[in-house]
C-alpha cells in the first residue's frame, strides 16, 4: 500500500497507536525530518514530521519506550511513542555511542521473584550498552541526589577478539535482555551472564553471575554453520532465537528456532510453539516479544528485519511450527535513510 500523509497531527504517532508493532523508515534531517512508519499487521504505511526524532538521537527499547537525547544539550527522556509522554532523565555527560543498544528494567510494577518479603526493590534501570568498548551506561528512571545521574560501567569479562595477525580487540555484550529486574546476556563458550542492582547501592551498578548454558547448534554437513543469537523476555521467560546460516555468506537463512531457559537445568529448550505470540528481531541484536492476536500478527512467528547484506526495506516472518517464512515490506523504495529500519512496538505490559 502506497504510503500516506497523516492527517490532523503530522507529528503524532498517537493516532498509530492501534497498529504497533510498526517498522520505522527514518528518512533524516533533509529536507523535512520524515519519517515513514509501516504497520506490519495490514501492511498500511504512513509518513510523519515527528519532533521527537529532530535533534534528538532515539533509541528503541523491547519495552516499547524510546531514549531520546537532545544532540546539543545531551538532555534525555524516555518516549512513550503510542502516548506522547515522556519521563524527564538526567542529562549524559557526553553523547551516546554510534553503536548501542538501550533496554529498560522493571522492578516497580510488578516486584522480582528473588527480591525477599518485606525488602524495596530497586528503582528502574535504563541500561546503554556500548558496542564499540566494555561498557555500560546506567541511570535509574526515578533517582534523586547523587543517584539522579548517569554512570558509566567499564566491564572486563567478556574477553577478547583475537585474529591472526590483528591487535586483540575487547569483546564487548551485545545479545542482552532484561527480565524480572535481571539483565540477561550470552557470553562467550556458553556462558549467560546476569548482572544484578541492588536498591541500597547509593549509585546504579550492576553486579555479575553467570552460569553454564550452551548454545544451540543445528545438524549439518556443512564446513560451517554461522549463527546469529538473539535475547529476548516473553511473558516472563527467557528465550533465545537463533538464526542459523551454512557457510560464512549470510545470503540466506538455513533455519530459525527459538529456544526456551530451563532454569532448573540452565539449559536452552526448543519452542517450536511459542502460542499467542510474535518475537520481533532487528539491527543492533534489538529483539522483543508482541501479543500476536492482539495486535494483528501471524501467531507462532518470528518476525526479522534486518538486511545487513543489502539495502532492502523487506523484513521476512518465519513460522516456527509450520518451518514456512515469507518476505514482506513496502511497496515503495527508500533509496535513502539516516538509518537501518527499526522497530517500535507496543509498550510492554511492566512499563
Amino acid at each position: 500500500m502506497e504510503s500516506k500523509p497523516t492527517g490532523d497531527d503530522p507529528g503524532s504517532l498517537a493516532a498509530a497507536a492501534a497498529s504497533f508493532p510498526l517498522l520505522v523508515y527514518d528518512h533524516g534531517e533533509q529536507p523535512d525530518n520524515s519519517q515513514t512508519v509501516l504497520s506490519v499487521a495490514d501492511g498500511s504505511s504512513r509518513t510523519y514530521q515527528l519532533p521527537e526524532m529532530r535533534n534528538f538521537r532515539c533509541l528503541e527499547t523491547p519495552q516499547g519506550l524510546v531514549l531520546m537525547v537532545d544532540t546539543v544539550s545531551l538532555h534525555c527522556s524516555l518516549w512513550n511513542p503510542q502516548t506522547g509522554e515522556k519521563t524527564p532523565l538526567p542529562a549524559m555527560d557526553e553523547a551516546p555511542p554510534d553503536r548501542c543498544r538501550c533496554l529498560v528494567s522493571d522492578t516497580i510494577s510488578s516486584t522480582p521473584d528473588w527480591i525477599p518479603d518485606g525488602e524495596a526493590p530497586p528503582d528502574s534501570l535504563v541500561v546503554v550498552c556500548d558496542f564499540t568498548r566494555p561498557e555500560l551506561l546506567l541511570c535509574r528512571v526515578r533517582g534523586s541526589g547523587a543517584a539522579a545521574k548517569w554512570v558509566r560501567q567499564p566491564y572486563d569479562f567478556m574477553g577478547l577478539y583475537e585474529v591472526p595477525g590483528k591487535a586483540p580487540t575487547a569483546r564487548t555484550i551485545a545479545e542482552i535482555a532484561a527480565m524480572q529486574g535481571l539483565f540477561y546476556f550470552l557470553m562467550p563458550r556458553g556462558v549467560v551472564g546476569t548482572l544484578v542492582c541492588f536498591a541500597d547501592d547509593p549509585e546504579p551498578h550492576l553486579e555479575l553471575v553467570t552460569f553454564d548454558a550452551p548454545e544451540p547448534t543445528i545438524a549439518s554437513d556443512a564446513p560451517q554453520v554461522v549463527t546469529l543469537s538473539y535475547l529476548l523476555e516473553s511473558c516472563g521467560e527467557l528465550f533465545l532465537v537463533c538464526l542459523f546460516f551454512l557457510g560464512c555468506g549470510l545470503e540466506r537463512v538455513e533455519e530459525v528456532g527459538a529456544y526456551v531457559m530451563d532454569f532448573s537445568q540452565n539449559q536452552w529448550c526448543r519452542e517450536t510453539d511459542i502460542g499467542d505470540r510474535a518475537f520481533i528481531l532487528g539491527p543492533g541484536h534489538f529483539a522483543a516479544s508482541c501479543p500476536a492476536a492482539e495486535h494483528g500478527l501471524k501467531e507462532g512467528c518470528v518476525y526479522y528485519a534486518n538486511d545487513f547484506l543489502r539495502n532492502s526495506n523487506e523484513f521476512h516472518i518465519f513460522d516456527l511450527k509450520e518451518g514456512t517464512r515469507e518476505v514482506a515490506g513496502p511497496t515503495q523504495d527508500f533509496l535513502s535513510l539516516s538509518r537501518k529500519p527499526f522497530w517500535l512496538v507496543p509498550i510492554h505490559p511492566s512499563v
